[in-house]
């Protein structure tokens, strides 16, 4: 292969190959085993600042800082907590009893009150004499119909059952209301006259073939019909069809009828 037909590629994964190859056999030589870290120069680091003395420290007495231990600024509401330490060295866990009583229950062989939080979430469930593992330190004390008592190392609180205000919430889905018939309506309602009877045919005409001609239901008497319950308006109009498409069929035998006889 000619040298002047090789395209750049080629040349560049050449030179590329060439480099790996020669970084191989320098490495084989030991490149790069032999690196040592410097020694130590003290003469490389940074002096430190002098140690400040002892009468240019600032003193402040116990006193001063009464401020920032009656108002605590790591709580929301600024006021201190009672706080108890375990064994081990660590401080004990103090939650915030901020809850609203939402249910109350009383039956035979059980009192409970239920508990949820003010922002919303999970319900807390207390028996009572008897304290939760959500809420470790309280216990419920007294129960009643309306009320709670609940009490921990050292605080009582008395919860009230939380009424609904009507405020919140989406509005009923409103239904639309549907007007029933009257029945005298129903009753008034005017029926068709019955079609009219088709005259008989001629003697003469005896011996035509028949026309195929739908089956006629036998009429009601008009006594049956007002015996009979008011039908309901659907079942009106489809009867009143059916009167009008009978009488149209009667109308047509009739004329074809007069039509077919012989004149004289």
């Amino acid at each position: 292969m000619r040298a002047d037909s090789v395209g750049p590629r080629t040349w560049l994964l050449a030179a590329i190959a060439g480099w790996a190859l020669l970084l191989w056999v320098l490495a084989m030589f030991g490149m790069g085993g032999r690196i040592e870290p410097l020694s130590a120069d003290t003469s490389l680091s940074n002096a430190l600042p002098p140690a400040a003395k002892p009468s240019q420290l600032v003193k402040h007495e116990l006193a001063e800082y009464g401020e920032a231990t009656a108002r605590p600024l790591f709580f929301s509401d600024r006021r201190p907590k009672p706080f108890s330490l375990q064994p081990g060295g660590e401080a004990g866990k103090t939650d915030t009893f901020d809850y609203v009583l939402s249910s109350v229950l009383i039956a035979p062989g059980l009192r409970m009150a239920i508990l949820q939080p003010q922002e919303g979430g999970e319900s807390i469930r207390f028996k009572l004499g008897e304290d939760s593992e959500k809420l470790p330190g309280w216990h419920l004390t007294e129960l009643t119909p309306r009320s709670a008592t609940f009490a921990s190392a050292s605080e009582t609180r008395v919860l009230e059952l939380r009424v609904f205000d009507g405020s919140g919430g989406q509005p009923p889905t409103a239904l639309p209301s549907v007007q029933p018939v009257p029945r005298a309506t129903q009753a008034t309602m005017p029926v068709p006259p019955p079609s009219p009877k088709p005259e008989p045919a001629p003697p003469a005409q005896a011996q035509q073939p028949p026309r195929a001609v739908s089956a006629q239901p036998p009429e009601t008497p008009p006594q049956a019909e007002a015996d009979a319950a008011p039908p309901s308006p659907n079942e009106s109009q489809l009867q009143a069809i059916r009167q009008r498409i009978e009488a149209r069929r009667a109308k047509l035998r009739q004329e074809s009828q007069q039509a077919d006889k012989p004149k004289n």
